[in-house]
């Protein structure tokens, strides 16, 4: 039985520094997804096969009474989203992991996000057992070090692959089934936690339910086909339902909506979303965090909301540092930062230090939020009004695609879309913001 505790201070000093081994396999691994499955049948009937062998031969280690039917099925299908999450990874242009816990307490934190049968001693042993008859491989031991841990990464084996046939499948192979938790929580570590679901929590839920259910119901696609060099890191095929992420234990802070596929495809790409074979536009809030600064503060919104520091028509790259150099100090724990990262002060003729105090002697209110998560609670507003927003086009019948702060919809619901985000923003913090428009490739 493989287990993540370490055995002695020498196993425990190893397990750090193996972390910081290059990863073999491409410096990528996924968080494994309970709720994918195959949507090929081929596919689908390799991992039938296998899994069947492997619980027979689990089953045949039983001397007396055998695993009931019901027992042996929940198996399988443990060890079936456990491969088809490794089957899929193999599906990316440089194979990744798949990262997955191995200690009870951890899975057990994380029971409310998956299916009723995937308990912590059953994941367990069909990880176990997969790695045991040579189909799957534990690549990185998981360790949980102060301030610094890693889930256990597992992939295929020689072998796996060749069973699986793994290198024939694509992403367009795999879907994710709905899954029982669309609000999520995760504790001070970044990890997914329980809670008590509460009348504001099954609100949240069901509102979401309404903007999934139109998801489902649309054709989200693009005007030319996706290449290696479309996609993000985190990019895992066409998934369409978002759930919420709030962070530090605490609903106050963050919210914002996750999963959907446009959120994982690089910039250049979003122009050519088709929703239902109709072209896009995407509108988003300019500078939402400063914006809402100054707004809180009663002071007047600039068509930049970054200009305090940068001034008017800065350069994009300077404006990144500033947009970067903010969100940091919002964000920070201790009112500290490293940004603006790879500050090049001989361009701007300043130092990263001079730029920090410039940034805070724009927005003077910022040394008073520092340390006390601002920014996470400026994403719950950010998310909320999304939500917002978003239920505006839903219930009439139109789908909308969410990016945090920007959205995209048909083209010809562009005018709608940028008055509902400027009347939205006003109904909370009393201005109205500035709206950047981008318009599809046919429209320009």
């Amino acid at each position: 039985m493989m287990t993540d505790e370490p055995k002695s201070a020498l196993v425990l000093k190893v397990q750090a520094l193996a972390a910081k081994l290059p990863n073999q396999l491409g410096g990528q691994s996924w968080a494994f997804e309970p709720y994918l499955v195959s949507s090929n049948p081929d596919a689908q009937n390799l991992i039938d096969l296998l899994m069947d062998d492997v619980c027979a031969k689990w089953a045949a280690s039983f001397p007396h009474r055998k695993p009931s039917r019901d027992t042996e099925q929940k198996f399988i299908d443990c060890g079936s989203a456990i491969l088809a999450n490794l089957m899929r990874a193999q599906c990316n242009k440089w194979p990744t992991t798949i990262g997955m816990y191995r200690s009870k307490d951890a899975l057990d934190r994380e029971k409310r996000y998956r299916p009723e049968y995937m308990t912590a001693d059953r994941v367990r042993l069909v990880q176990d057992c997969l790695c045991k008859h040579g189909y799957v491989e534990m690549v990185k031991r998981g360790f949980n070090l102060p301030g610094h841990s890693q889930t256990s990464r597992f992939a295929l084996t020689e072998k796996g692959e060749a069973e699986l046939q793994a290198d024939d499948w694509t992403f367009a192979d795999f879907r994710v089934d709905k899954g029982k938790e669309t609000i999520r929580l995760k504790d001070a570590k970044d990890q997914l936690c329980g809670y008590n679901d509460t009348p504001e929590v099954d609100d949240m839920r069901a509102r979401l339910d309404e903007i999934n259910a139109k998801l489902d119901a649309t054709d989200i696609d693009t005007t030319r086909t996706l290449t290696i060099h479309d996609r993000k890191p985190e990019y895992q095929g066409r998934k369409v339902r978002l759930h919420r992420v709030f962070n530090r234990g605490d609903f106050d802070h963050g919210g914002r909506f996750y999963g959907g596929w446009w959120q994982n495809v690089k910039s250049h790409v979003r122009p050519a979303i088709t929703i239902d074979g109709q072209h896009t536009i995407e509108a988003d809030f300019r500078g939402f965090n400063p914006a809402v600064l100054l707004a809180e503060a009663g002071q007047p919104i600039p068509d930049d909301p970054y200009s305090p520091i940068v001034g008017a028509n800065a350069p994009d790259d300077l404006r990144d540092h500033a947009k970067a150099t903010l969100a940091a100090l919002l964000n920070s724990k201790t009112g500290m930062t490293e940004e603006p990262r790879n500050f090049d002060s001989a361009r701007w003729g300043m130092t990263a230090e001079d730029f920090r105090a410039k940034v805070l002697d724009a927005f003077p209110m910022v040394p008073a939020m520092l340390g006390t998560d601002k920014g996470l609670t400026l994403q719950r507003l950010e998310s909320d009004l999304a939500e917002a927003i978003m239920l505006h086009f839903v219930r009439p019948g139109h789908a909308i695609l969410p990016i945090h702060d920007a959205f995209i919809v048909q083209a010809h619901l562009e005018r709608e879309l940028v008055q509902v985000m400027k009347d939205t923003f006003k109904a909370r913090l009393g201005q109205v913001p500035p709206v950047k428009v981008t318009r599809s490739y046919a429209l320009r």
